[in-house]
This record gives structure tokens, sequence and C-alpha cells, in this order.
């Protein structure tokens, strides 16, 4: 029983007793009266008045009970509509504004940072969009695109994005070992990138440095993901190594048959399963035994680590 229904039983124990001690105060004085004075005419007015005090004490508890009931009552509807609002709000924070409110998973992080991707490439006011519009007209672009822009925009005007840096959002989904949001990660242009982070007007010197930053930053985050069983990751690092190694700046097919040697000994997909058996035969075939060797070494480096890693 909660403390608002203690102190109603209460007042309403308190109220009856001060109810029946008037009953009893009244009975004890005009009873042996009506005796005594049958058949006098004050005492007929002396009842009278009795009974309307009497009256008076009785509309005055049934008028204050009933206030408390409707306090109470208006008290409770008024926190109902409040708890139901906040929710609301809650809500609503969660799907669009970043800053307020921490996202919850790896998975909102990741819907998040798709919905700022899709919604930066097209206009952001109706004055943009009708420059574009415009500007497709001119150059006859398919009608479809047309159609397709215009549905996100109209999708997209009803965000409030406090934030444009959906790469961040990213690195967020990936350090809480999001295998998708690496995937999504490598889809990122350099110059999605660039505007993302709010780097589009760098120098040309800078611009390479940062550019070979993102490029390492992939592989290192690629490569910590995998370590925990990210199939997606393990995949696309055995692609990329096949081309470019970014700390020597070529291939590097010893870690091409490392990581593929680990993801055919720990993924459950098939269809990642063959493409990785297939980039090993494809590579194994040409590498040196002494290569190879090496090779063994590192995927059990990387066995162990994915063994401490609680898998």
């Amino acid at each position: 029983m909660d403390v608002l229904s203690i102190q109603g039983a209460q007042e309403r124990t308190k109220n009856s007793w001060l109810l029946f001690t008037t009953f009893t105060i009244l009975a004890n004085n005009f009873l042996p009266l009506s005796v005594a004075l049958v058949s006098c005419r004050g005492f007929v007015k002396k009842f009278a008045l009795a009974i309307s005090i009497l009256a008076l004490v009785v509309f005055y508890f049934i008028t204050k009970e009933h206030s408390e009931i409707e306090k109470f009552s208006d008290k409770n509807d008024s926190e109902n509509a409040v708890s139901k609002d906040l929710k609301r709000k809650e809500k609503s924070t969660i799907e669009t504004d970043i800053g307020v409110s921490e996202l919850a998973s790896a998975e909102e992080y990741l819907l998040e940072a798709k919905e700022i991707r899709r919604c930066s490439a097209i206009p952001k006011t109706q004055d943009e969009l009708d420059k574009w519009m415009s500007k497709v007209n001119e150059v006859g672009e398919p009608y479809e695109y047309i159609e397709e822009v215009l549905s996100r925009f109209e999708r997209c005007s009803q965000f409030n994005f406090i934030s444009d840096d959906f790469v961040e959002l990213l690195f967020k989904a990936i350090e809480l070992g999001s295998d998708n949001a690496v995937a999504e990660l490598w889809a990122v242009s350099d110059r999605e990138y660039f505007q993302s982070k709010g780097l589009d007007e760098l120098s040309r010197e800078d611009t390479i440095k940062q550019r070979v930053k993102f490029n390492k930053l992939k592989y290192r985050l690629s490569e910590s993901v995998a370590l925990t069983g990210g199939e997606q990751s393990i995949l696309r690092l055995v692609k990329e190594y096949q081309n470019y190694d970014p700390d020597t700046g070529n291939p590097n097919y010893l870690k091409v048959i490392a990581y593929a040697d680990f993801g055919l000994k720990i993924v459950e997909d098939n269809d990642i399963y063959l493409k990785l058996d297939f980039i090993k035969q494809r590579i194994h075939q040409n590498m040196e035994f002494q290569d190879i060797e090496q090779a063994q070494m590192l995927t059990e480096k990387l066995l162990n680590k994915f063994g401490e890693s609680g898998n």
C-alpha cells in the first residue's frame, strides 16, 4: 500500500471518529430534553437546530472527501500524462538526436550512421532541391533516379540530425564489435569521409595525409573485429591484403594466407568459407615454403587472440 493510500485511510478514520463524537454530544444533550420537555414548544426549536448542525457537519465531511478524491485523481492523471510525454520524447531522442542520448547498441549506431549517410548525399532544403531539380532536368537524368532522390528528401526532412559525422557513429559501432559496420565503413569513399569529418577544405598535402590515415584506420578496425569472429571483416582483410598493405604499400600475401586460414577455422557462413578457400588456394600455389610457414605461425597467433577474447 503506498503513502497516499495510508494517508487517505487515516483521514477517513479521523473524519468518522469526529462524526461519531458529534452524534454522541447531540444525543447526550438533546435526548434527555426530549423526554423531560416533550410538551414544550422550545424543544422543537432545539431539535430543529440540532438537525441543522448535524446536516452541516455531514455535508462538510462529504464535500471534503469528494474534494480529496478529485485532487488525487487529477494528480494521477497529470503524472500519467507527463510520463507518457516523457516516453515519447525519449523515443524521439533515440531516433534523431545523437548528442542528447547515448545510443544503446552497435546496431543502433549503425542504423543512425546509415540514415545520415543517405541523407547527406541529397539536398538539405527546399531551395537546394529546387536548384537540383532544374539542373537534373537540363541534363536529362533518368526519371527513376529523380524519384529516388525526391523520396529520400521527403524521408530525410523528418529527421533532425544535430551532426553530419556519420563516420564517427560507424567507429562507435565498430568499437562495440559490429561486423556490419566494418562493411559499411569500407563502402565509404574518401570524399564522403572528408565531408563527414569536415576536412574537405584541406591543402593537397594534408588531404593526402588524411587519406592515408583513413585507409590505415579501416585496416586496423577490421582486424579488431576480425579477431572477435567478424566473418565479413576477415573476408575483407583477405581481399584487401592481396592488393595493398598500408604498412608496406605493397601486397601482403603472407597475411592473405594467414587470415584466410584463420577464417577457414572459425567462420560458419558457407559462402564466406568458399570465398576464403578459393583465395587461399589461388595464392598458396605461388608462395615459397618459408612464407607458408610464416603464414601458419601468424594464423596460430590470430587463433590465440581469438581465444583470448572469450570465443
